[in-house]
């Protein structure tokens, strides 16, 4: 009996080690593809005109000393970057017990309210997107104005997610992030929630006029993923409405399958597909499940059991555009530069949400298949993350590789593998 026990045990540790059981897929690597070198390189603490000391993520960083650059229109740092940095902190395997990445992320987390549009002015609520590097706000260029738009969904994304954090350990900080996302989910339900649920056109495809942008998918899942949290936490009939509204909307704007073109595409916007925040099939698949809504959750897998595997046939895309004559779609216009981590990241995230809520081997399989773009397994036969530097490489264009790295950049390939080694994707 006692020597049968042993051979249990020793059964038991191989399985750890060698990754092939359950417990083994769950455990850590020994050192970590991810590496924050880059990133607190990145970052900077200032302090803004009205006294608050808020941290930055530096927009570019150039080649071949990477230098931090910034920008004549828009400013030296972004909410849509920090936002994203101070999320991929929130979700450190170790951030609990780590005094740095905590005290970064209250001070990411400050920038991010600083930023929000006062009561009174023009697109109050919303948020603002860039800093000057005399540490005021852009409140006027087109990509910083408080409106509808990615920054605002990036900051009303991270405050839902960072809410039930500091709610623990800080309620005087939760309320006023409380109070920020209240303010932003009354905009959203005002301006969209109202919307009649109509059909445009757009070279013979049915778009639906009712998302961000008209027909922006992209946008609508984050959006998606916000209004989520917030109906988590507290239910309320005109945001349930809303999800419901966005969701049937996205879920609109797929087309084809198996074995027809584009395979289960969820169309970006208008009858154009692109790459970069194809979050789509994540969003329906996590508010798919917290929502029980199984038709969402299907037409994700969709996506990512026929066009995932065909991009990866073709050696990845930029984007497409497509013309619908009757049931057919046809592409128009093909692009394959440049491809970026943003293209790709969203692809391994729904694949692990596939795999985490299936446990169909095939999806954690795909996972480790989009991986590869990251590690050399590209068009251009060359990493695009640098795993001793912790630089994720600005884009694969038709030339070569810009082995510039800013922020997004870098964010987005922390953010594949961070969650890659949460699954144990990654060895």
């Amino acid at each position: 009996m006692y020597l049968s026990r042993f051979y249990h045990f020793i059964a038991i540790v191989l399985l750890i080690i060698s990754g092939s059981g359950r417990l083994g897929a769950q455990s850590a690597p020994a050192r970590r593809y991810v590496n924050l070198a880059h990133l607190d390189h990145l970052y900077q603490t200032v302090t803004l005109p009205n006294g608050a000391t808020v941290g930055t993520i530096a927009i570019y960083s150039n080649a071949p000393d990477y230098r931090l650059v910034g920008d004549d229109d828009e400013g030296f740092t972004c909410i849509d970057d920090v936002a994203r940095a101070a999320l991929f902190l929130l979700n450190e395997p170790d951030l609990n017990g780590n005094r740095g990445k905590q005290t970064k992320l209250r001070a990411m987390t400050e920038f991010v309210l600083q930023l929000q549009a006062p009561d009174g002015v023009s697109g109050a609520g919303y948020f603002y997107n860039f800093l000057w590097p005399d540490r005021t706000i852009n409140t006027t260029f087109r990509t910083s104005v408080a409106e509808a738009n990615f920054w605002s969904w990036r900051a009303f994304w991270y405050l839902t997610e960072a809410y039930p954090y500091y709610q623990k350990r800080d309620t005087a900080f939760a309320g006023r992030i409380l109070t920020a996302t209240r303010k932003i989910t009354a905009n959203v339900v005002r301006d969209f929630g109202d919307k009649p649920a109509e059909y445009g056109h757009s070279q013979g495809v049915a778009v639906p006029t009712w998302l961000p942008f008209g027909s922006g998918t992209d946008q609508a899942a984050i959006l998606l993923l916000c209004l989520a949290n917030v109906q988590q936490r507290q239910a309320n009939p005109a945001v349930l409405q809303l999800i419901d509204k966005l969701g049937s909307g996205i879920v609109a704007m797929q087309h084809g399958g198996p074995n027809q073109f584009p395979y289960g595409a969820i169309l970006s916007f208008e009858n154009t597909w692109h790459a970069y925040a194809s979050d789509q099939a994540y969003a329906l698949l996590r508010v798919g499940k917290q929502l029980a809504k199984p038709d969402w959750q299907a037409a994700a897998r969709r996506e990512i059991d026929n066009f995932y595997p065909w991009l990866i046939q073709q050696q990845y895309l930029e984007s497409f555009a497509v013309n619908q004559t009757d049931a057919t779609l046809t592409p128009i216009r093909t692009s394959q530069f440049s491809q970026i981590a943003y293209g790709t990241r969203p692809m391994i995230w729904a694949a692990l949400e596939a795999y985490d809520q299936t446990k169909n081997q095939n999806y954690a399989t795909l996972a480790r298949q989009l991986a590869g773009w990251f590690l050399g397994k590209n068009v251009a036969n060359t990493p695009m993350y640098d795993r001793s530097t912790g630089r994720g490489y600005d884009g694969i264009g038709a030339t070569g590789i810009n082995r510039n790295s800013g922020a997004e950049s870098t964010i987005e390939s922390l953010w594949a593998f961070q969650r890659l080694e949460k699954y144990g994707m990654i060895e």
